[in-house]
């Protein structure tokens, strides 16, 4: 043991008060334990210097992080309580309020300073996620990579998207594809040019936004859909689902025209649609209509079929179904042949696609063989 004298005014006997009540008045023990503590911190961050620095700034947070809940600002939230929050709200984006609150469109013009924002913020409210990006230019010709690392996977998760919203509604940029890690997000934005029917950018809706519309809906008219769900449960889905138009033709034994519908969900006239397009098309609408208990489709080049599955009793009831298939078709410019069986209907195509209605080419009726 090497014994040397040092030199310690009050002050610093003080800051030792604790250690010494620790070990009974014994001075080397106290000096002893505060030269360990002060090896565990130089073995965590390196220097002094960001010893000093680390422990100022955790000060710093406690005490922010102290006064914001105080102030009802904040409130403390379990990882268990956040993870059902944002999972219950997958798909609905989140609103414009939350978004403003956290990013202010009149401080942050440019990608570095949401960056720095965003780290700041980070530490104060202690998110543990570090964010960094990859592109400086002002504006963007390709593309801009942001990386989110570390924290909470919900909390980084909903603060991606808060994000992306900003960035598409201030900054024009749209999300092109996400990567996720077990530890970090990385998002790549393009540039996105804004028109008055799509306030929205198609990759952000695709990525945080695919059960918007249907949560707007039910808090719009909460009653009707409550029931409406209601009665498709008790009726286990055995529920016709078609608009007044359709269903006044049907009633009034007439041949509704249909492909209004598929011209609406494909942005294009139906004669444009092409057959490996409209086939699942066709699958999609009948389904969610339906009007049909399966639809079975092969889409492959040369051997393209659709099996259509319905359990219709009456015969002339299966009839006009038939005919309201092929009529989608044939308003296409396909050519198919119909076989048509008890609970079944298969419409089979061949390799030649009617490309014009004026090229003479003989468009099939819808003809079926009784089996």
């Amino acid at each position: 043991m090497i014994r040397k004298n040092i030199s310690l005014d009050d002050a610093h006997l003080l800051k030792l008060q604790p250690f010494l009540e620790r070990h009974g008045g014994n001075l080397s023990a106290a000096v002893r334990e505060a030269i360990e503590l002060a090896d565990l911190g130089l073995a965590k961050h390196g220097t002094l210097e960001e010893t000093v620095e680390a422990l100022k700034n955790e000060e710093e947070h406690s005490g922010t992080m102290e006064k914001l809940v105080q102030s009802g600002e904040c409130v403390l939230l379990s990882r268990p309580v956040l993870s059902w929050l944002v999972h219950s709200c997958s798909g609905k984006l989140v609103d414009d309020d939350v978004i403003n609150e956290l990013l202010n469109p009149y401080r942050i013009t440019t990608l570095l300073e949401l960056e720095k924002y965003l780290n700041c913020r980070s530490k104060r409210r202690g998110w543990d996620i570090e964010i960094s990006s990859s592109s400086r230019d002002e504006p963007w010709k390709e593309c801009a990579i942001m990386d989110f690392v570390g924290g909470h996977r919900d909390l980084r998760e909903l603060l991606v998207e808060t994000v992306c919203l900003f960035l598409a509604r201030w900054l024009d940029l749209d999300l092109e594809t996400v990567y996720l890690k077990s530890n970090s997000t990385t998002i790549y934005l393009k540039p996105f040019v804004r028109n008055e029917a799509q306030e929205i950018p198609p990759g952000v809706l695709k990525y945080f936004g695919s059960m918007d519309g249907m949560y707007r809906e039910i808090e719009r008219k909460p009653d009707f859909w409550n029931t409406l769900t209601e009665l498709y449960k008790f009726f286990n889905y055995q529920r016709v689902n078609i608009d007044r138009n359709l269903f006044e033709a049907f009633a009034a034994g007439e041949f509704p025209d249909i492909k209004k519908y598929f011209e609406i969900k494909a942005g294009r006239p139906i004669h444009e649609i092409p057959l490996s397009e409209l086939i699942p098309l066709f699958k999609h609408l009948f389904m969610v209509s339906q009007l049909v208990n399966d639809v079975e489709i092969n889409t492959e080049k040369g051997e393209e079929y659709v099996k259509i599955f319905h359990n219709y009793s009456r015969e002339e009831v299966s009839a006009k179904m038939v005919r309201l298939f092929s009529d989608v078709f044939r308003a296409g410019l396909h050519s198919f042949s119909v076989t048509s069986l008890k609970g079944l209907t298969i419409l089979e195509f061949n390799d030649l696609e009617v490309e014009k209605e004026s090229s003479g080419f003989p468009i099939p009726a819808a003809e079926g063989a009784e089996l």
